[in-house]
């Protein structure tokens, strides 16, 4: 079985979401499957705040909203989260964005995420989940232009998933295209330019993302 993924955006506002400025469409609600993984990453000289599986513990609960705003990206491995994931999949949960609810509890069990989260979860929320399929060596984005309204996209990780982010890629004027998924994909070239490092992450056992609409990983 792939390792499978929620792509969950959650608003602090009571806002119908776009992505790309284009609204949503809601019929596309699903797991993002993920068939394991993409090619290596060429080495950098990747900040020791991000590790390959969470983000530096040097990191704390007080501090990771901070490091959320500057960074634009926060992750740490759950075991639990890679087994919900996995069992929604197998049940035929996965489509529906009510399956939020049950990350509920690793969610508020992790004070570094709870921090992060805390106001959205005073809303209805997710407001959207959509369904990817793998398209290895690719990097998209779901926005590359001013963010409307205060959101973060949530990434609830299967276990044994794998994927590169690109340090900084939320505050630089990038440029991409529309893909045929709905995303934007954003040519290595570009990042490269702007000097955006490469971050490889790697849950074996599953885990949490948060990133900022406009971070560009490459599934």
């Amino acid at each position: 079985m792939t390792p499978a993924v929620a792509i969950l955006i959650i608003t602090s506002q009571d806002c119908f979401p776009t992505i790309s400025g284009q609204p949503v469409n809601y019929d596309r609600f699903a797991m993002l499957r993920i068939p394991q993984l993409m090619d290596e990453p060429s080495k950098s000289n990747v900040d020791e705040l991000f590790g390959a599986k969470e983000v530096s513990e040097s990191v704390t609960a007080s501090a990771s909203l901070e490091f959320f705003k500057e960074h634009g990206l926060f992750y740490t491995e759950n075991a639990a989260v890679g087994g919900i994931v996995d069992a929604l999949d197998q049940q035929g949960l996965s489509s529906s964005p009510d399956s939020f609810k049950f990350f509920s509890g690793c969610i508020i069990g992790d004070d570094r995420i709870q921090s992060i989260l805390r106001p959205y979860l005073l809303h209805p929320n997710p407001q959207v989940c959509r369904s990817f399929g793998s398209d290895p060596s690719h990097i998209f984005a779901f926005s590359l232009g001013p963010t409307h309204g205060d959101r973060v996209v949530v990434h609830m990780w299967g276990a044994g998933s794998r994927v590169v982010f690109y340090g900084s890629s939320h505050k630089k004027p990038l440029k991409g295209v529309l893909a045929a998924n709905g995303l934007l994909e954003v040519p290595l070239a570009s990042l490269r330019k702007n000097g955006c490092e490469p971050i490889d992450v790697q849950m074996e056992k599953g885990g949490i993302f948060l990133t900022n609409p406009k971070r560009n990983p490459a599934l």
